[in-house]
């Protein structure tokens, strides 16, 4: 059945010019990330009223654990079947098998190890959340269709089970978090949301699994097993920071932290999964060929970058009145370590972009590196500057592993596409903006203002530096989207 559609969707797929899959790529998966980032912070304003900062930061150290059983998980198979131009319809039921095996197998020791990771935190209260998070890893194994939607550029209905498996879910836990049920609220959310994400996938996929064919397997399960090393690696790398706020600075500290996290780090996050999405599968077809490849992925990264690096450097500059605004004045210490974080999430997006093209040439190795030398920078540094400097310490840290990772990236990219500067070039008009955005918007901090006042003046006064400064560097994609409002209104 699988096999037999798949070939009447590529032979239509084939009439489809892969640019024009490429965009209609980006704007689902971009539509719908910009959709769930909006509700995402909507329920965790919500939360952050409801709940003390010691509780916010008793959420966020069972998310942690979380994050660490999707590090385990994330082995790269995913990843290897959308890369592969030759893998059969046996083989990627094989892996399945196998994805459903190791998630079986890693929910029984979360759940009976829960107890290790609340005496770490020396937070019993965490040992039920935890275990009732391990459930999460095992319902994962059930999004697996969602590798041939991807991997056949069927980002429409990978949107629509993601977003509507997102919404249902927020709506439940923000029901249940209104009338009592405070952190499992957060629990109940992430269990239905990969319930309902795993029967949708399913649903849209229409893909079963037939007879696994191991046959054949070992360059696949080669690369995710580098992808696996990476993934591990890039935990440790992310989330350092994090462990050592709540194991040795405290739930209050770790509240502030997390609200500033999700707030820096979450979009460059949802850069990875766009991006790696749409481009690893799109590009994976034109991967021989350098000229075409290193053209049109440095056009990629220009004009993503023109919206990204801007959106990150507005961030930074209205920290503090957003924080203060949005979440409320007792969470204001937020702002700034947000400023901060910033920067990190800024080089961080970059970084997922140039990996994309690293992953589709299939240089997984370069990924696992990286976040060794990202780990390295920034555990000295932690180490040292912690005792003396607080959660101030482990940024200044944390800010410095995210520079050498994107450094080793960065140069990596350049040799890959054959092209020294290539990543320079691709960002200086994008900087070029978002050094005089930045300079004018953060000007606005040194007046007396309200925080809402201030907020709403720098909000306004950033949208005019931009759409000013983007007609000025790029006119012929601002006159060009013009053109094409125009059309769409007329019509």
């Amino acid at each position: 059945m699988w096999s037999c559609s798949l070939k009447e969707f590529m032979i239509k797929k084939n009439t489809i010019p892969l640019k024009k899959q490429v965009i209609n790529g980006i704007a689902w998966r971009g539509s719908t990330d910009v959709l769930q980032q909006v509700l995402q912070i909507g329920f965790t304003i919500i939360l952050a009223r409801l709940l003390t900062k010691g509780d916010f930061g008793l959420v966020a150290m069972a998310l942690i654990v979380n994050r660490f059983v999707k590090a385990l998980t994330n082995i790269g198979f995913g990843t290897a079947i959308i890369q592969s131009q030759t893998v059969s319809k046996g083989q990627i039921s094989a892996i399945f098998y196998i994805q459903l095996t190791l998630n079986f197998g890693l929910t029984l020791i979360i759940y009976f190890g829960s107890g290790f990771a609340a005496l770490f935190f020396e937070e019993p209260d965490l040992t039920p959340l935890i275990r009732a998070l391990s459930l999460v890893v095992f319902l994962q194994t059930f999004q697996f269709p969602n590798i041939l939607l991807r991997k056949n550029m069927d980002f429409k209905k990978f949107s629509l089970a993601e977003i509507n498996s997102m919404v249902i879910s927020n709506v439940i836990a923000i029901i249940m978090a209104l009338i009592g049920f405070g952190v499992w609220a957060l629990v109940w959310r992430l269990l239905i949301q990969r319930i309902l994400f795993g029967a949708l996938s399913f649903y849209f996929g229409k893909w079963l699994p037939t007879k696994p064919e191991f046959k054949g397997i070992k360059p696949l399960f080669k690369f995710g097993l580098d992808m696996l090393g990476g993934n591990i690696v890039y935990f440790f790398a992310e989330n350092m920071i994090g462990l050592l706020t709540g194991r040795f600075l405290g739930k209050e500290t770790m509240g502030l932290f997390n609200i500033a996290y999700n707030l820096a780090i979450v979009p460059a996050s949802k850069i990875q999964s766009v991006l790696t999405s749409v481009l690893t599968p799109g590009f994976s077809k034109i991967q021989n060929n350098i000229e075409e490849f290193r053209t049109n992925y440095c056009k990629a990264l220009r004009y993503t970058s023109l919206f990204f690096i801007p959106f990150m450097i507005m961030l930074m500059a209205i920290s503090t009145n957003l924080i203060a605004t949005i979440y409320g004045q007792k969470w204001f210490g937020a702002g700034q370590l947000l400023l901060v974080l910033s920067i990190v999430g800024l080089l961080r997006g970059l970084s997922h972009i140039l990996r994309s093209a690293i992953i589709t040439k299939g240089k997984s190795r370069i990924i696992f590196i990286a976040t060794i030398v990202e780990l390295l920078s920034s555990l000295p540094f932690m180490y040292f500057l912690m005792p003396n400097n607080g959660i101030n310490g482990l940024i200044i840290g944390y800010l410095l592993g995210a520079i050498s990772g994107w450094i080793y990236i960065t140069i990596n990219f350049n040799k890959i596409i054959q092209l020294r500067f290539s990543v320079f070039f691709s960002i200086k008009k994008a900087l070029f903006i978002s050094v005089i955005i930045f300079i004018l918007v953060y000007s606005i901090n040194f007046l007396q203002f309200q925080h809402f006042i201030a907020l709403s003046i720098q909000l306004f006064l950033g949208l005019i530096l931009f759409i000013i400064l983007l007609r000025y560097v790029e006119k012929e994609m601002f006159f060009g989207a013009l053109s094409k409002l125009k059309f769409v209104k007329k019509k």
